[in-house]
């Protein structure tokens, strides 16, 4: 179930104000209390789903600074983005000074937009 409130807005264009609904922030779920879950529905112990976990961490994060995308299933995938300044010519462009930062977006797969759409009789949304 997902909570939500609705939040006035102003567009920037028209500046007319519109309601919208915003999803209430909660308490996030730490790898830990996955690990204890995932450890209550099978027969792996929660220190080796832990130990699993930790380690798609850390492999996530190096196929990220190696260029790649990572795909993990019915979740969906995460890529790297760059954020720079612009420059004026192609010679100007200087990669520590122009370059921000990087990004990791994650793009939910077919499945887990399906799964959290409110067109999925078992999706709950509730307003407060």
């Amino acid at each position: 179930m997902i909570k939500y409130l609705l939040i006035s807005r102003k567009n920037p264009i028209t500046k007319e104000y519109a309601y919208h609904a915003s999803a209430i922030p909660v308490t996030p779920v730490n790898l830990e209390e996955i690990a204890e879950n995932i450890s209550a529905t099978c027969t792996v112990n929660s220190a080796d789903v832990k130990a699993v976990l930790d380690a798609l961490q850390t492999q996530v994060i190096r196929c990220l600074r190696n260029g790649q995308s990572v795909r993990l299933g019915d979740l969906g995938s995460f890529h790297a983005r760059i954020s720079s300044k612009a420059a004026a010519t192609e010679e100007d462009f200087d990669g520590e000074k122009n370059i921000r930062g990087v990004l990791v977006r994650f793009t939910p797969s077919s499945k887990m937009r399906y799964e959290l759409s409110p067109k999925n009789p078992n999706m709950s949304l509730v307003r407060q």
